[in-house]
């Protein structure tokens, strides 16, 4: 079947806008890019599928991933712990995702999610907190951060020590040898903010990695738990960008085997395949040049709103596959 004008201007726009999302965040890409699909689709337009959409969608990812890995400097900026609890949870819950996306309605699970992540953009936002000083009449003297840590900065936690023994540094640097005595150390907290244990840090991230994979696997929007994490962590932007970018390849690679295996690519598009890729490749360059210039603050507000936006996505997906 031929592809729609409806199509390569849907897909096109959402590839463009997903990926300068991913160019100045490094997360968030297949929301927008859903997002998108669900506003043309009530517009009337004509287009593929929702799994269809989430295929084209790991496409995109594919093509634009190698120039973003690029910009976002791994090597320097990864925080391998989160990196290590992280990735293989989110790999090995991929197929799953896609089983459920083949297989099973995912709308109590979409509505779920939806009311999670709203509630949680409430209370980082201060709504939760400013009802509940309308409701009492007076001010409250807690209040809420929502500011990212620097990247050139170092967000300390308060239980952290300043100074670590030399005994801490060697169980850091050799973890392999001794990783229980390395799990119950406190975490660095440079550049984030967690107070506590490594292993409880860890165990974070690999909750967050499974939900992530199975997510992303079902609906492409793999990002929220991951934003939930670094916002409430309080993650450097360098460090988001750095660390998500090191997922990236393995999730993107995982998804586009998983889909193939399970023959979810249209290949009778390519004009369409071609139009996504090529606008998501205009997008990223454009976006990596646009997160030079936003500051903590910006870059805070941005991942809030991509959270935002996947919560009414979610919301609107749940309602329509009741």
């Amino acid at each position: 079947m031929a592809a729609t004008r409806g199509e390569y201007a849907t897909y096109g726009v959402g590839a463009f806008l997903a990926c300068v999302s991913r160019g100045v965040t490094g997360v968030g890409a297949a929301i927008l890019f859903l997002v998108t699909w669900v506003v043309f689709s009530v517009a009337g337009a004509e287009t593929s599928s929702l799994k269809d959409t989430v295929a084209l969608e790991a496409f995109v990812g594919l093509v634009t991933m190698v120039p973003f890995i690029t910009s976002a400097n791994i090597r320097e900026h990864t925080n391998w712990v989160i990196l290590a609890s992280f990735l293989p949870c989110q790999a090995a819950s991929v197929p799953l995702g896609a089983l459920a996306l083949q297989r099973v309605s995912p709308a109590y699970l979409e509505l779920t999610f939806s009311a999670l992540i709203a509630l949680f953009v409430s209370e980082r936002t201060g709504a939760f907190g400013y009802v509940a000083r309308k409701c009492g009449g007076g001010e409250s003297t807690t209040t809420v951060s929502t500011t990212a840590g620097d990247g050139d900065g170092d967000a300390r936690g308060v239980n952290a020590p300043d100074v670590e023994t030399g005994e801490e540094v060697e169980a850091r640097a050799n973890w392999w040898k001794e990783p229980k005595k390395f799990l119950m150390l406190p975490v660095d907290n440079d550049g984030l903010t967690f107070n506590g244990e490594n292993w409880k840090f860890m165990l974070c991230w690999a909750v967050a990695g499974c939900m992530s994979g199975f997510l992303g696997g079902m609906t492409g929007t793999h990002g929220p738990p991951a934003i939930a994490c670094y916002t409430m962590m309080k993650v450097s932007k360098d460090i988001v960008r750095a660390t998500s970018a090191a997922i990236l390849v393995t999730v993107m690679c995982s998804r586009l085997v998983t889909y193939a295996v399970n023959g979810m690519f249209d290949i009778s598009k390519p004009g369409v395949y071609g139009t996504a890729g090529g606008c998501g490749l205009a997008g990223v360059f454009l976006g990596i040049y646009a997160q030079k210039f936003v500051d903590k603050d910006q870059f805070t507000k941005i991942l809030l709103g991509i959270l935002g936006l996947g919560s009414v996505l979610m919301l609107y997906k749940g309602i329509e596959d009741l």
